[in-house]
């Protein structure tokens, strides 16, 4: 059938309105996201992963569009109420490019050379739809259910799969069935988040010359072969569209509407190099001894999502500048160098707190079956971002570092009760301990984000003001020492029916306020040696 579906123009991407509420979503194109972007709250996909796949390929648009090669370019852009449309028509609209979903030479994200006879269903596209072998881990339907999709909806999950879909085997254009996890499966997807779209994009528009060098968005390119290939990136807005599978998209007629039910998708492009080196929404730290040392020698490895535990336990790779060793151990997003430099230049007020929201999946051990969708949030101080020194990294690992000893003594209380009370062969403890800990963990760490935001925070008004940090850690030691009393209790409470081991129960409980009181004192002579003198004292 001849269908088409002009991503420029036809609604496709979910964003939320300022003045609408959370939970209204409207569909834009692309000419109206940048036109309306002042008034639009964020990108909302229906999975972590797709919204951060979004907002790449916006960022890739705005690059190509508008640059911005200086920073006095970025600033014009940021004081100016809108984007210029002439600008963004002036990339969008150019002959040699299509946007069209269905087009029959140039078919938007795809290889129109995958031939229909490999054409499988849609839902291949869909990580929480159940295909072959795949695990139905989010919904319950099945194989033999038929999936379709609106061209919409059918773009969305292009776009996510080029960046976000799992390993494993895959279709083969020829022979070669396996393929590698795209690349996004290996980081936390890192967004600066503004008070609208506008400011998330420039906020993460890291300077940018069309001009300077080879590179260029998928879309751009020649039209891939359908044989899978491995090479380097040309530059950023190629990582962005990075074009990790060759997919094909069939539409048809459904009662006179268009949809799409069938697709093709094989391996397409591994990327080769380090990922330090190309990609720049990712934090990154060398791996680090049993003791909790930087290993130098060994390359950096990017910041993933883990559940339960939160992403905010690396705010120190996130968020922070160690001057002496930021380039060796580890690296900033590189949105948040660029904060820090716009805050020196006046470009972005010093006092202003925005918002890092980072996005991610979990997969299974083989990569191939995604098992969780992850989003979390942290706030982004500028005053803390710009600032260079090691106290502040002293002290935000301080404070990461409690946390951590608190969570140890808690599995340690319980896997000590546990063992005095069970005799196992050595095979079995450390399936049992695992267990264990992730109760603990669930019981422990989710209530821990909010009062680390509220230290953050504090931290930065402290800066602001040249006073001592001392408040600020020390609301922190109280906050850490309650969630860590209360999960305990919670644990006791709910064991205490077995009568005959009240004693025991209480003999850990012991033992771990006397660890906690421990782990206290020595939080405070640690936070003592970075703590900046209050002018007023």
């Amino acid at each position: 059938m001849t269908a088409t579906f002009d991503l420029t123009v036809e609604p496709w991407i979910p964003v939320v309105h300022l003045d609408e509420p959370d939970s209204a979503e409207t569909l834009v194109g692309l000419h109206e996201l940048f036109a309306s972007a002042h008034r639009i709250r964020r990108i909302v996909g229906e999975t972590p992963p797709m919204t951060a796949a979004l907002y790449r390929l916006a960022l890739a648009v705005l690059h190509r569009a508008y640059g911005p090669p200086r920073l006095e370019d970025w600033e014009k852009l940021w004081t100016a109420e809108t984007f210029d449309p002439a600008l963004l028509a002036g990339y969008l609209d150019r002959p040699d490019l299509s946007f069209d979903l269905f087009d029959p030479q140039r078919p938007f994200l795809q290889c129109p050379g995958l031939p229909e006879g490999k054409k499988s269903t849609v839902a291949k596209l869909i990580p929480h739809r159940a295909v072959g072998n795949r695990v139905t881990l989010f919904d319950h339907t099945t194989a033999r259910d038929r999936v379709e999709l609106t061209p919409a909806a059918a773009a969305r999950w292009l776009v996510t799969a080029q960046a976000f879909d799992p390993g494993g085997m895959k279709t083969p254009y020829t022979t070669d069935k396996s393929s590698e996890r795209a690349p996004c499966n290996y980081f936390g997807v890192v967004l600066v988040e503004g008070a609208n779209l506008k400011e998330t994009l420039l906020l993460n528009a890291v300077r940018y010359d069309a001009q300077a060098s080879d590179d260029a968005p998928t879309w751009e390119a020649p039209l891939p072969p359908p044989e899978p290939e491995k090479r380097r990136s040309r530059g950023w807005t190629d990582v962005l569209t990075w074009p990790s599978r060759r997919i094909r998209l069939f539409p048809e007629d459904s009662g006179g509407a268009t949809v799409v039910a069938q697709s093709v998708l094989t391996p397409g492009v591994r990327l080769v190099g380090e990922l330090p080196e190309a990609e720049r929404m990712a934090a990154y730290r060398t791996p680090r001894t049993p003791s909790g040392k930087p290993k130098p020698d060994e390359p950096m490895r990017p910041i993933r999502l883990q559940p339960v535990r939160g992403v905010w336990r690396h705010s120190v790779e996130l968020l922070l500048v160690d001057p002496w060793s930021e380039e060796r151990t580890r690296q900033r997003p590189r949105a948040l160098k660029q904060l820090a430099t716009l805050a020196e230049h006046g470009y972005v007020p010093a006092d202003t707190v925005y918002t890092l929201r980072v996005f991610g999946q979990k997969l299974d051990k083989n990569a191939s079956v995604v098992e969780g969708y992850l989003e979390e949030e942290v706030p982004a101080p500028v005053a803390l971002i710009r600032a260079g020194d090691d106290a502040l990294t002293g002290l935000v690992g301080c404070a990461i570092e409690l946390a951590d000893e608190a969570g140890a003594a808690l599995r340690a209380m319980q896997w000590d009760y546990y063992k005095a009370l069970h005799s196992m062969r050595r095979e079995q403890q450390k399936d049992v301990r695992a267990k264990l800990e992730k109760t603990v963990d669930l019981a422990y760490w989710p209530a821990l984000p909010a009062p680390f935001a509220a230290l953050l925070r504090t931290l930065n008004d402290a800066r602001l003001a040249g006073q001592s940090e001392q408040r600020a850690m020390a609301g922190w030691r109280r906050a850490v020492t309650s969630v860590a009393a209360q999960a305990a209790d919670s644990w006791a409470a709910a064991i205490a029916a077995d009568r005959r081991s009240v004693n025991l129960i209480g003999k850990q409980q012991q033992l771990f306020l006397d660890r906690m009181g421990r782990t206290a004192r020595t939080y405070d002579a640690q936070i003592a040696k970075y703590l900046t003198k209050d002018d007023n004292e």
